[in-house]
């Protein structure tokens, strides 16, 4: 028994900091940044995500302005978010990861693994 409450006081202890914790964890996502490149041949394009998963840029090359390279500006469009998207959320797992400290909370982990994929 004695064993279930030094457990219970350190999740008493690790969550009466994990508001704050939060805080700095969403803040520290906002401001880091992840990119998703696509090439094919001359054309490029460059995606840059924040940590939360929101789209700061988009570049293309010049030449995927052109009407008859519109299908391939959309897959590589698509590509280069996909790319981005990815490393966002393995950057946020990571972090909520880091932010619980191996606390054993029910269920996290296989909802952190899913939310990596």
């Amino acid at each position: 028994m004695f064993k279930n409450l030094t457990q219970m006081a350190n999740l008493m202890k690790a969550a009466s900091n994990m508001g704050e914790r939060l805080s700095k964890l969403k803040s520290d996502m906002e401001h880091r940044r992840v990119r998703g490149r696509a090439c094919e041949g001359d054309h490029q394009v460059l995606v840059e995500l924040n940590g939360l998963g929101v789209v700061q840029t988009v570049e293309l090359s010049d030449c995927l302005l052109h009407p008859d390279h519109k299908s391939t500006a959309q897959r590589l469009i698509l590509e280069s978010m996909n790319h981005a998207v990815a490393q966002a959320k393995e950057m946020h797992v990571h972090g909520v990861r880091e932010l619980t400290g191996g606390l054993d909370i029910p269920g996290l982990n296989s909802i952190l693994d899913e939310l990596a994929r």
